[in-house]
């Protein structure tokens, strides 16, 4: 006994489907992410900075300033889960966009080892 093809197939549909969905995240979601927790900007110079450089699209500048964001005294756990997530999307979209020949995500992603060697 065989199960009914209409079955079969609605099933290999939905597996299809659902694993379709599910996409990497993006440097404007990081910062999107920032934005919705630190509405107003944030309340060190560090959060403001990355803040500001991701919504200007520097997001070199922003990963960076997340970086030092980290050691803000009185962030909530959400808010360092946050500033960690924010920039591991921007760091991620970075590669994927040099990976494709992005010549300015190449050279954003160059300033950030290097600060991280410093």
């Amino acid at each position: 006994m065989f199960p009914r093809p209409h079955a079969w197939i609605a099933a290999v549909w939905i597996a299809a489907a659902g694993s379709g969905c599910h996409r990497e995240p993006t440097a404007a979601d990081g910062a999107a992410q920032l934005r919705k927790a630190f509405p107003d900007g944030g309340s060190s110079d560090a959060v403001r900075i990355a803040v500001a450089a991701t919504q200007s699209n520097d997001f070199a500048a922003g990963v960076i300033a997340l970086q030092a964001a980290k050691t803000t005294p009185g962030l909530t756990a959400a808010q360092l889960a946050t500033l960690e997530e924010a920039a591991q999307s921007i760091t991620a979209d970075l590669a994927r966009r040099a990976d494709a020949g992005d010549a300015k995500a190449k050279a954003q992603l160059e300033a950030i080892e290097r600060s991280r060697s410093q």
